[in-house]
This record gives structure tokens, C-alpha cells and sequence, in this order.
């Protein structure tokens, strides 16, 4: 992994905030609209059958996991979306606007992923997408996470990964090298924040050192499935029942 920049955290948070509104169309056409399949798998990973309960989206971005996972379920739910990008809260708070008269409650939540605001085991469930990479402490992010949940709390991650296959290797590099910094500035007009996306994916430790990682922070039961040949990977973890 890269070496720290004490205004690391800080740039990443201007990038996001400054593609936010094209983040959604970005995704679909980057990821050939497959981002949305694997957001449902992960969703199916860590669904509540409780008849009320809590959700925890962490780097919630733009809603698409969290409104996802509230989607499937009927129940009475209370989503809590998390993320440092104020702008990419707006989007998700004008995309709530769709569901109408619902069960369902939001709260959008500018924080730090590293510092929850919340207090102890308080969340049933919780799920992050495309972000665990962008934090500079992994581990304490999980930690973090841990700490909220309620003992028998589902965590669920799904992360862009790199492919074991070696065919599937050298097609992969060639599209992050070439086709997604391009469309990238296509799209956005921000290249750099798709080499950004690029660097992060190339550099980000393996599917297993991060199940590894989950293990650490104390989850048990975890769980690694791989998504399209490896490109994405979700990994699932239960806090223990006390």
C-alpha cells in the first residue's frame, strides 16, 4: 500500500465530492451496469428477516447499496448512510425522494468511517461498498464497525479486486490502464480521479489478507465470494454472541 500523505484523506474527499452528481451514470457505464448485480448479492448476503431493524452503509456515497438492501426488505427499517463526501449525501438524499410514502427511515451522517458516531451495538446490520480501500486505516474502519454492531451483527463488504486468472489479469490491467481513465474523463472530466480508482484497485491488499483483516477486528463465521472472476469480491463476517 502507499505511503501515508497527511493530506491524503483530504484530497480524496475534494475527488469525491467533485463527482458526485456523475457518479452513478460513471459507475453503470464503467462496470457494464454489473456494479448493480453485485450490489444485490451483497444486500442477499446481509438481509435482515428482523420485523425492525437497522441498517449501517458505510461510504454510503450516492445510496445505492443501502436503498438496495431497504428494496428487499418489508420490515421497518432505520438506514443510517455514512459517508465524508457531503456531496455525495446530497445525491442520496434527492435519490430517497423516489421511494415515496415508505416503512423505511434515512439519516445522512458526514463522518469519518474511522470514527463512528454512533454508540455501542446499536446496528443489526452493516454494509460497505467500494470503500474499505480508500480508508487509510482498514482495520480500525472494522474495528469501528465491530464496535456498533449488536452481538449476531452481519457485516458485509463487497470491493473491487484484482482476478487470480491470469487472462482475466492481463484483460483486467488493460482496461484499468487504458479504457477506464479515459471514459473516465468522458464522463466525469476528472481523469484523475479514475487514475485514482486505477491505483487504488492495483495497490489494495488481496481478497483473503482482507478476510484476514475482518477476522482481526474480531468478526467470525466470515465469509470470501468471488464476483465475476474476481474483479469484485465480497467478504461477510458475524459479530459474536455474547
Amino acid at each position: 500500500m502507499s505511503t501515508y500523505n497527511k493530506n491524503r484523506p483530504q484530497t480524496i474527499q475534494i475527488m469525491f465530492n467533485s463527482i458526485a452528481k456523475q457518479y452513478d451514470r460513471t459507475n453503470a457505464v464503467l462496470s457494464f451496469c454489473l456494479h448493480k448485480r453485485w450490489n444485490l448479492e451483497l444486500v442477499k448476503k446481509v438481509q435482515s428477516q428482523q420485523t425492525s431493524h437497522t441498517l449501517l452503509d458505510l461510504c454510503a456515497g450516492t445510496g445505492d447499496v443501502a436503498f438496495s438492501y431497504l428494496n428487499q426488505v418489508s420490515a421497518p427499517c432505520q438506514a443510517y448512510l455514512v459517508d465524508f463526501s457531503s456531496e455525495m449525501l446530497a445525491c442520496a438524499e434527492e435519490k430517497a425522494k423516489s421511494f415515496g410514502k415508505t416503512p423505511h427511515s434515512f439519516q445522512y451522517v458526514l463522518a469519518d468511517v474511522q470514527r463512528l458516531p454512533f454508540s455501542n451495538q446499536t446496528m443489526d446490520c452493516a454494509t460497505m461498498a467500494y470503500g474499505i480501500r480508500n480508508i487509510h486505516h482498514p482495520l480500525q474502519s472494522l474495528q469501528e464497525t465491530y464496535r456498533v454492531l449488536k452481538p449476531g451483527g452481519c457485516l458485509g463488504i463487497l470491493e473491487l479486486t484484482r482476478p487470480e486468472n491470469k487472462f482475466l489479469q492481463i484483460g483486467h490491467q488493460l482496461y484499468l490502464k487504458t479504457l477506464l481513465p479515459l471514459l473516465g474523463k468522458w464522463l466525469t472530466a476528472n481523469e484523475n480521479a479514475y487514475q485514482y480508482l486505477r491505483k487504488s484497485i492495483h495497490t489494495f491488499i488481496p481478497p483473503g489478507e482482507l478476510e484476514e483483516l475482518v477476522k482481526t477486528a474480531g468478526f467470525i463465521n466470515t465469509g470470501r465470494y468471488s464476483l465475476a472472476g474476481g474483479i469484485a469480491t465480497i467478504i461477510t463476517g458475524f459479530k459474536p454472541m455474547k
